[in-house]
Protein backbone atom coordinates (compact mmCIF):
# COMPACT_ATOMS: atom_id res chain seq x y z
CA UNK A 1 0.00 0.00 0.00
CA UNK A 2 1.50 3.12 -1.15
CA UNK A 3 2.25 5.39 2.77
CA UNK A 4 1.01 8.50 0.97
CA UNK A 5 -2.42 7.44 0.66
CA UNK A 6 -2.16 6.02 4.03
CA UNK A 7 -3.87 7.69 6.71
CA UNK A 8 -3.16 7.30 10.62
CA UNK A 9 -5.15 8.24 13.75
CA UNK A 10 -2.98 8.55 16.29
CA UNK A 11 -4.85 8.32 20.35
CA UNK A 12 -3.03 9.18 23.08
CA UNK A 13 -3.97 11.85 25.99
CA UNK A 14 -0.32 12.35 26.19
CA UNK A 15 -0.12 15.46 23.83
CA UNK A 16 4.10 14.64 23.56
CA UNK A 17 3.44 11.52 22.56
CA UNK A 18 0.79 12.73 19.77
CA UNK A 19 3.54 14.80 18.55
CA UNK A 20 5.91 12.72 18.86
CA UNK A 21 4.25 10.24 16.92
CA UNK A 22 2.85 12.36 14.39
CA UNK A 23 6.40 13.10 13.67
CA UNK A 24 7.62 9.97 13.10
CA UNK A 25 4.85 9.05 10.86
CA UNK A 26 4.80 11.82 8.94
CA UNK A 27 8.62 11.49 8.05
CA UNK A 28 7.89 7.65 6.30
CA UNK A 29 4.88 9.90 4.45
CA UNK A 30 2.02 8.78 6.11
CA UNK A 31 -0.86 11.38 6.71
CA UNK A 32 -1.78 11.66 10.47
CA UNK A 33 -4.79 13.10 12.40
CA UNK A 34 -4.80 12.90 16.46
CA UNK A 35 -7.67 12.35 18.95
CA UNK A 36 -6.57 12.79 22.48
CA UNK A 37 -8.91 10.27 23.94
CA UNK A 38 -10.76 7.26 22.96
CA UNK A 39 -14.13 9.12 22.83
CA UNK A 40 -12.80 11.34 20.71
CA UNK A 41 -10.74 8.70 18.43
CA UNK A 42 -14.17 7.01 17.89
CA UNK A 43 -16.21 10.00 17.20
CA UNK A 44 -13.18 10.89 14.71
CA UNK A 45 -13.41 7.18 13.08
CA UNK A 46 -16.76 7.14 12.28
CA UNK A 47 -16.56 10.64 10.86
CA UNK A 48 -14.11 9.79 8.98
CA UNK A 49 -14.45 7.09 6.39
CA UNK A 50 -10.63 7.31 4.94
CA UNK A 51 -8.50 6.67 8.04
CA UNK A 52 -6.66 3.08 7.75
CA UNK A 53 -4.99 2.18 10.65
CA UNK A 54 -5.69 3.42 14.31
CA UNK A 55 -2.38 3.31 16.81
CA UNK A 56 -3.44 4.04 20.44
CA UNK A 57 -2.24 4.20 23.60
CA UNK A 58 -3.00 1.76 26.24
CA UNK A 59 -4.11 3.23 29.51
CA UNK A 60 -6.19 6.65 29.28
CA UNK A 61 -9.37 8.08 31.05
CA UNK A 62 -12.60 7.21 29.68
CA UNK A 63 -12.55 5.10 26.72
CA UNK A 64 -9.17 3.16 27.05
CA UNK A 65 -7.16 1.65 24.58
CA UNK A 66 -8.87 -1.97 24.77
CA UNK A 67 -12.38 -0.33 25.35
CA UNK A 68 -11.68 1.18 21.57
CA UNK A 69 -10.86 -1.92 20.16
CA UNK A 70 -13.81 -3.50 21.37
CA UNK A 71 -16.06 -0.43 20.52
CA UNK A 72 -14.74 -0.98 16.88
CA UNK A 73 -15.26 -4.59 16.31
CA UNK A 74 -18.20 -4.79 17.92
CA UNK A 75 -19.69 -2.68 15.44
CA UNK A 76 -18.18 -4.91 12.66
CA UNK A 77 -15.34 -2.52 11.90
CA UNK A 78 -12.06 -3.81 10.79
CA UNK A 79 -9.59 -0.98 10.60
CA UNK A 80 -6.30 -2.36 11.89
CA UNK A 81 -5.38 -1.28 15.43
CA UNK A 82 -1.89 -0.99 16.73
CA UNK A 83 -2.06 -0.79 20.54
CA UNK A 84 0.96 1.21 22.43
CA UNK A 85 1.70 1.05 26.25
CA UNK A 86 4.46 1.73 28.57
CA UNK A 87 4.56 -1.79 30.10
CA UNK A 88 6.02 -4.58 28.98
CA UNK A 89 3.07 -7.15 31.28
CA UNK A 90 2.59 -10.00 28.22
CA UNK A 91 -0.68 -10.51 29.74
CA UNK A 92 -2.05 -6.97 28.64
CA UNK A 93 -0.21 -8.11 24.91
CA UNK A 94 -2.79 -11.10 25.01
CA UNK A 95 -5.60 -9.31 26.16
CA UNK A 96 -5.41 -6.60 23.66
CA UNK A 97 -5.04 -9.24 20.45
CA UNK A 98 -7.49 -11.26 21.47
CA UNK A 99 -9.56 -8.07 21.18
CA UNK A 100 -8.92 -7.68 17.81
CA UNK A 101 -5.35 -5.77 17.94
CA UNK A 102 -2.91 -6.13 14.78
CA UNK A 103 0.16 -5.22 16.85
CA UNK A 104 1.48 -4.51 20.39
CA UNK A 105 4.30 -2.12 21.25
CA UNK A 106 5.79 -1.02 23.65
CA UNK A 107 6.85 3.07 24.23
CA UNK A 108 10.86 2.69 24.65
CA UNK A 109 13.91 4.25 23.05
CA UNK A 110 13.37 2.22 20.07
CA UNK A 111 9.86 3.44 19.06
CA UNK A 112 10.57 5.69 16.26
CA UNK A 113 11.70 2.17 14.61
CA UNK A 114 9.64 -0.39 15.69
CA UNK A 115 6.14 1.65 14.97
CA UNK A 116 7.11 2.96 11.08
CA UNK A 117 8.04 -1.46 10.89
CA UNK A 118 4.78 -2.55 12.93
CA UNK A 119 2.48 0.32 10.19
CA UNK A 120 4.19 -1.24 7.13
CA UNK A 121 3.88 -5.25 8.71
CA UNK A 122 -0.29 -4.84 9.41
CA UNK A 123 -0.80 -2.49 6.56
CA UNK A 124 0.75 -5.34 4.58
CA UNK A 125 -1.27 -7.93 6.21
CA UNK A 126 -4.60 -5.88 5.67
CA UNK A 127 -3.98 -5.75 2.39
CA UNK A 128 -3.30 -9.22 1.63
CA UNK A 129 -6.31 -10.45 3.77
CA UNK A 130 -8.54 -7.85 1.90
CA UNK A 131 -7.24 -9.25 -1.21
CA UNK A 132 -7.89 -12.18 0.07
CA UNK A 133 -11.48 -11.71 0.77
CA UNK A 134 -11.95 -10.20 -2.65
CA UNK A 135 -10.81 -13.25 -3.99
CA UNK A 136 -12.93 -15.83 -2.53
CA UNK A 137 -15.55 -13.37 -2.66
CA UNK A 138 -15.22 -13.87 -6.39
CA UNK A 139 -14.49 -17.57 -6.47
CA UNK A 140 -17.86 -17.78 -4.42
CA UNK A 141 -19.39 -15.83 -7.16
CA UNK A 142 -18.02 -17.92 -9.85
CA UNK A 143 -18.76 -21.50 -8.61
CA UNK A 144 -22.55 -19.75 -8.07
CA UNK A 145 -22.40 -18.73 -11.72
CA UNK A 146 -21.43 -22.48 -12.70
CA UNK A 147 -23.43 -24.45 -10.01
CA UNK A 148 -26.89 -22.39 -12.35
CA UNK A 149 -25.09 -23.34 -15.18
CA UNK A 150 -24.97 -27.10 -14.67
CA UNK A 151 -28.70 -26.47 -13.96
CA UNK A 152 -29.83 -24.93 -16.70
CA UNK A 153 -30.42 -25.65 -20.89
CA UNK A 154 -27.44 -24.66 -22.55
CA UNK A 155 -29.72 -24.13 -25.76
CA UNK A 156 -33.08 -22.27 -24.12
CA UNK A 157 -31.75 -20.83 -20.68
CA UNK A 158 -34.47 -22.36 -18.91
CA UNK A 159 -33.86 -25.48 -16.29
CA UNK A 160 -32.76 -28.31 -17.62
CA UNK A 161 -34.12 -31.83 -17.06
CA UNK A 162 -31.38 -32.34 -13.98
CA UNK A 163 -32.67 -29.22 -12.27
CA UNK A 164 -36.44 -30.82 -13.21
CA UNK A 165 -34.93 -34.32 -11.48
CA UNK A 166 -33.94 -32.34 -8.53
CA UNK A 167 -36.70 -29.88 -7.55
CA UNK A 168 -39.21 -31.77 -8.57
CA UNK A 169 -38.54 -34.38 -5.76
CA UNK A 170 -37.62 -31.69 -3.15
CA UNK A 171 -40.99 -29.57 -3.81
CA UNK A 172 -43.09 -33.45 -4.23
CA UNK A 173 -41.69 -33.95 -0.16
CA UNK A 174 -42.96 -30.86 0.94
CA UNK A 175 -46.38 -32.03 -0.74
CA UNK A 176 -46.52 -35.26 1.37
CA UNK A 177 -45.14 -33.08 4.31
CA UNK A 178 -47.67 -30.46 4.39
CA UNK A 179 -50.32 -32.34 2.56
CA UNK A 180 -51.08 -29.96 -0.34
CA UNK A 181 -51.87 -30.81 -3.85
CA UNK A 182 -48.86 -30.99 -7.05
CA UNK A 183 -49.34 -30.86 -10.05
CA UNK A 184 -47.09 -31.64 -12.86
CA UNK A 185 -47.56 -30.21 -16.78
CA UNK A 186 -45.91 -31.93 -19.72
CA UNK A 187 -45.92 -30.42 -23.18
CA UNK A 188 -44.23 -31.18 -26.39
CA UNK A 189 -44.57 -29.11 -30.01
CA UNK A 190 -46.58 -30.50 -31.79
CA UNK A 191 -45.30 -31.98 -35.71
CA UNK A 192 -41.31 -30.38 -34.58
CA UNK A 193 -39.82 -33.30 -36.66
CA UNK A 194 -41.50 -31.72 -39.96
CA UNK A 195 -40.55 -28.43 -38.14
CA UNK A 196 -36.99 -29.24 -38.11
CA UNK A 197 -37.07 -30.80 -41.74
CA UNK A 198 -38.71 -27.71 -43.43
CA UNK A 199 -36.94 -24.71 -42.00
CA UNK A 200 -33.69 -26.42 -40.89
CA UNK A 201 -32.28 -27.44 -37.21
CA UNK A 202 -31.16 -23.26 -36.65
CA UNK A 203 -34.53 -22.54 -36.67
CA UNK A 204 -35.62 -25.39 -35.27
CA UNK A 205 -33.19 -23.99 -32.05
CA UNK A 206 -35.11 -20.84 -32.70
CA UNK A 207 -38.08 -22.06 -32.08
CA UNK A 208 -37.02 -24.15 -29.22
CA UNK A 209 -36.12 -20.95 -27.29
CA UNK A 210 -38.95 -18.74 -28.13
CA UNK A 211 -41.67 -21.63 -27.03
CA UNK A 212 -39.28 -22.20 -23.81
CA UNK A 213 -39.58 -18.30 -23.19
CA UNK A 214 -42.85 -18.33 -24.12
CA UNK A 215 -43.89 -20.83 -21.33
CA UNK A 216 -41.52 -19.42 -18.51
CA UNK A 217 -42.77 -15.53 -19.17
CA UNK A 218 -46.60 -17.64 -18.70
CA UNK A 219 -45.91 -19.03 -14.72
CA UNK A 220 -46.22 -16.08 -12.22
CA UNK A 221 -45.35 -17.59 -9.14
CA UNK A 222 -41.96 -17.79 -7.83
CA UNK A 223 -42.25 -21.26 -6.61
CA UNK A 224 -43.55 -22.51 -10.14
CA UNK A 225 -40.89 -23.36 -12.68
CA UNK A 226 -40.89 -24.77 -16.30
CA UNK A 227 -37.71 -27.25 -17.45
CA UNK A 228 -36.43 -28.36 -20.47
CA UNK A 229 -37.30 -32.29 -20.08
CA UNK A 230 -36.02 -33.46 -23.38
CA UNK A 231 -36.12 -32.87 -26.82
CA UNK A 232 -39.18 -31.08 -27.70
CA UNK A 233 -40.71 -31.94 -24.52
CA UNK A 234 -41.06 -29.15 -21.33
CA UNK A 235 -42.44 -29.95 -17.87
CA UNK A 236 -43.82 -27.67 -15.83
CA UNK A 237 -44.20 -27.67 -12.13
CA UNK A 238 -47.07 -26.14 -9.92
CA UNK A 239 -46.50 -27.21 -6.08
CA UNK A 240 -49.69 -26.19 -3.79
CA UNK A 241 -51.54 -26.48 -7.06
CA UNK A 242 -54.58 -28.62 -7.68
CA UNK A 243 -56.22 -30.38 -10.99
CA UNK A 244 -58.22 -26.65 -12.05
CA UNK A 245 -55.53 -24.58 -11.22
CA UNK A 246 -53.26 -26.90 -13.33
CA UNK A 247 -55.70 -26.41 -16.13
CA UNK A 248 -56.04 -22.80 -16.07
CA UNK A 249 -51.83 -22.37 -16.69
CA UNK A 250 -51.54 -24.96 -19.03
CA UNK A 251 -54.40 -23.36 -21.18
CA UNK A 252 -52.80 -20.01 -20.19
CA UNK A 253 -49.38 -21.88 -21.86
CA UNK A 254 -50.78 -23.43 -24.71
CA UNK A 255 -52.67 -20.46 -25.65
CA UNK A 256 -49.23 -17.90 -24.96
CA UNK A 257 -47.19 -20.40 -27.58
CA UNK A 258 -49.82 -20.08 -30.05
CA UNK A 259 -49.97 -16.14 -29.76
CA UNK A 260 -46.25 -16.33 -31.21
CA UNK A 261 -47.48 -17.47 -34.13
CA UNK A 262 -44.71 -19.34 -35.52
CA UNK A 263 -45.25 -20.78 -38.86
CA UNK A 264 -44.92 -24.29 -39.71
CA UNK A 265 -46.83 -25.31 -42.88
CA UNK A 266 -45.88 -28.87 -42.49
CA UNK A 267 -48.35 -28.60 -39.21
CA UNK A 268 -51.16 -31.18 -39.70
CA UNK A 269 -52.89 -29.13 -37.21
CA UNK A 270 -52.48 -25.16 -37.85
CA UNK A 271 -50.19 -23.39 -39.92
CA UNK A 272 -48.57 -22.29 -37.17
CA UNK A 273 -46.40 -23.51 -34.13
CA UNK A 274 -48.92 -25.11 -31.00
CA UNK A 275 -48.16 -27.65 -28.21
CA UNK A 276 -50.20 -30.51 -26.95
CA UNK A 277 -49.89 -31.06 -23.33
CA UNK A 278 -51.01 -33.36 -20.25
CA UNK A 279 -51.68 -32.68 -16.64
CA UNK A 280 -50.84 -34.82 -13.69
CA UNK A 281 -52.25 -33.74 -10.30
CA UNK A 282 -51.99 -35.31 -6.73
CA UNK A 283 -52.18 -34.73 -3.09
CA UNK A 284 -49.78 -36.77 -2.16
CA UNK A 285 -49.46 -39.46 0.36
CA UNK A 286 -46.11 -41.41 1.70
CA UNK A 287 -46.72 -44.26 -0.25
CA UNK A 288 -46.96 -42.25 -3.45
CA UNK A 289 -44.43 -41.70 -6.26
CA UNK A 290 -43.95 -38.88 -8.41
CA UNK A 291 -42.42 -41.25 -11.41
CA UNK A 292 -46.61 -42.40 -10.87
CA UNK A 293 -47.52 -38.71 -11.44
CA UNK A 294 -45.20 -37.69 -14.30
CA UNK A 295 -46.22 -41.01 -16.23
CA UNK A 296 -50.26 -40.19 -16.19
CA UNK A 297 -49.01 -36.97 -16.94
CA UNK A 298 -47.27 -38.34 -19.98
CA UNK A 299 -49.62 -40.07 -21.22
CA UNK A 300 -52.17 -37.17 -20.92
CA UNK A 301 -50.06 -35.57 -23.30
CA UNK A 302 -49.74 -38.38 -25.69
CA UNK A 303 -53.80 -38.38 -25.32
CA UNK A 304 -54.06 -34.94 -26.57
CA UNK A 305 -51.92 -35.52 -29.49
CA UNK A 306 -54.07 -38.55 -30.67
CA UNK A 307 -57.40 -36.15 -29.89
CA UNK A 308 -55.70 -34.10 -32.76
CA UNK A 309 -53.18 -31.85 -30.67
CA UNK A 310 -53.38 -28.32 -29.61
CA UNK A 311 -54.29 -29.05 -26.80
CA UNK A 312 -54.41 -30.05 -22.83
CA UNK A 313 -55.42 -33.33 -21.52
CA UNK A 314 -56.27 -34.28 -17.80
CA UNK A 315 -54.70 -37.21 -16.65
CA UNK A 316 -57.67 -39.78 -14.85
CA UNK A 317 -57.74 -39.04 -10.91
Amino acid sequence: MDPQKTKILIVDDDAFVREMLSQILESGDYRVVSAENGADALDQYHKDSGIDLIVSDMNMPGVNGLDLISSLRHAEQDVPIIILTATNKIKIAIEAMKMGANDYLIKDENIQDTILMSVERVMEQNRLKIQNLRLRADLEEKNKQLEQMAFLDGLTGIPNRRYFDDFSVQEWGRAIRGKIPFSVILFDIDFFKFYNDTYGHQQGDDCLKKVAGALKDTLERHADFVSRYGGEEFAVVLPNTDMSGACSVAEAMRSTVEALNLPHEKSQTADHVTVSGGIGSVVPREDSELSQLISKADRAMYTAKEKGRNRIVKAEP
